[in-house]
């Protein structure tokens, strides 16, 4: 880009030296020195992220620290600023060390007035004073200086949508859907005050709220962008499209995935996506077999084993794994959590890579889910023990078996697509179908059935068939019980999937 100005000296040199040349190439370097980092592939600057391996995702919002009906809050009200004086920064350090996080992603806001730190830009935009909706108090500064401490890095989340909840804030910013031009960079602004303020304190930014369907477009996205790296070119920025299929790329001007998830399923082939880090975020709480979100609540969806298996897994590959997890007005966290997560680092560092078993098996600790017949919508664990990866674990003893619906499918996401030529599908000696269905897919969108079996009984099931192409295996119960059948509701005791 420089280039298009150099040469000799002759007829332009008046213009170059004239203050509006000085100012329009100045404005250029400056964006010179950001592109590289906006939505770079490869980019370098991820790979501290990457080399963290996990971290911790919290909630801190007026409408859950502060309202009386809700645990986070500890059954106390005072005003937003009270709240945020309140909150114990070192006890939150402290926890965070225990929990083995390699950074922290703590929220801002989340659709209302209510901020974690002063910020001049939008108290001027609004006519709120301080104190009213930006805290007096700058939280994001003690809580730097509590996690420095402890060597954790602190992201922020921030949103595209901005206090669209507040009726005063959104009309002086211009809220509206799709969301106006004007609007973005007057929110843009307000976060490039914070960004400016905080430098290298703050590593990155997740960012909600910035879906296509309010009107978020790259050019928007640009224009948030370059306000989220304002002091810090090397800042590392996600953007939420909203919850989709699989971890996905968003935007070019992101560095890592937004990667949000109802479920820890996913798994990366390699740590890198179109260029971009691969990244997941989803919640710990909610119980070990709820269906949908359960984003800041208590309680734990996984076991120990369980979570450092999946890290682990996802870890191995170079990508990385964000844990919601819930969060207390004073700093605290929900103590069955903090077991969990306080497991994970020793349980990573006593993890070692696992040999296929059987040697070759394409499905073993792939992703898999507990489905109704037709893949329309996810079933709930039966009993609460039968998980789906249980059914790729590499033990005929554990079992995969839904709950709710007696015909049912199990399916496993290979990560990639194969060859396929041979399946074998093992059941428990009391679960197993009378019929079965065999379906492959390479788009998780059309499916090819490559074999049908009848009254089975209970032996497992093999077929070997021409080469196919796909990502996605699928065993469907057909007749799982009823009269004249020998089988009772499947269950899947191993799947296995050969080149």
């Amino acid at each position: 880009m420089l280039q298009l100005f150099s040469g000799s000296r002759g007829a332009d040199e008046h213009c170059r030296c004239c203050p509006r040349f000085r100012s329009v190439i100045g404005a250029l370097l400056v964006l010179a020195s950001a592109l590289p980092c906006l939505g770079e592939e490869r980019n370098p600057n991820t790979d501290w992220f990457s080399k963290a391996g996990y971290g911790v995702f919290v909630h801190y919002l007026e409408d859950l620290q502060n309202a009386p009906d809700q645990l986070h809050s500890l059954g106390r009200r005072t005003t937003w600023d009270q709240c945020v004086h309140d909150f114990d920064t070192k006890r939150f350090g402290q926890a965070m060390a225990d929990a083995g996080a390699g950074y922290v992603i703590f929220t801002m806001h989340q659709r209302t007035r209510f901020l974690i730190a002063p910020n001049a830009t939008f108290d001027r935009l609004t006519g709120y004073r301080p104190g009213e909706a930006c805290a007096t108090r700058d939280l994001v500064e003690d809580l730097y200086q509590a996690l420095h401490a402890h060597n954790i890095p602190l992201m922020l989340y921030w949103t595209g949508d901005g206090p669209r909840e507040d009726a005063r804030a959104a009309a002086a910013l211009g809220w509206k859907e799709p969301v106006p031009t004007d609007y973005v960079r007057k929110w843009a602004s307000v976060v490039q005050e914070y960004g400016e303020r905080y430098g290298d304190k703050v590593a990155g930014w997740w960012v909600d709220g910035s879906y296509r369907f309010i009107g978020y477009d790259q050019a928007k996205l640009g224009i948030l962008a370059t306000a989220l790296k304002a002091g810090n070119a090397r800042r590392i920025v996600a953007f939420n499209p909203g919850v989709e299929d699989k971890v996905r790329p968003y935007s070019r001007h992101e560095d890592f995935t937004c990667g949000e998830q109802n479920t820890f399923l996913d798994q990366p082939v390699s740590r890198w996506i179109d260029g971009e880090q691969w990244h997941i975020l989803s919640f710990l709480g909610g119980g070990s077999s709820r269906i949908g979100a359960a984003w800041a609540m208590p309680g734990v969806k996984y076991s120990k084993q369980e979570l450092v298996d999946y890290i682990f897994a996802v870890n191995q590959a170079g990508g990385v794994v964000s844990i919601d997890a819930m969060l207390f007005r004073d700093g605290g966290l929900d103590r069955s959590q903090m077991e969990v997560l306080k497991a994970l680092r020793p349980g990573l560092a006593s993890s070692r890579s696992l040999t296929p078993v059987p040697p070759g098996n394409l499905a073993f600790r792939k992703p898999a889910r507990l489905l109704s017949l037709d893949g329309s919508h996810e079933l709930e664990v039966n009993g609460g023990v039968h998980f789906a990866r249980l059914g790729v674990d590499g033990r005929s003893q554990t079992t995969a078996l839904a709950a709710g619906e007696w015909p049912w499918t199990y399916e496993v996401d290979l990560l990639q697509s194969r060859a396929v030529r041979r399946i074998k599908a093992s059941f428990a000696s009391n679960g197993y179908p009378t019929q079965l269905r065999l379906a492959l897919s390479v788009d998780h969108q059309t499916w090819q059935t490559v074999a049908t079996a009848d009254k089975l009984e209970g032996q497992p099931y093999s077929i070997e068939f021409g080469p196919v192409t796909a990502q996605y295996v699928r065993v469907s119960a057909l007749k799982p019980d009823g009269p004249n059948q020998t089988g009772a509701q499947m269950a899947i005791a191993e799947l296995e999937v050969y080149e």
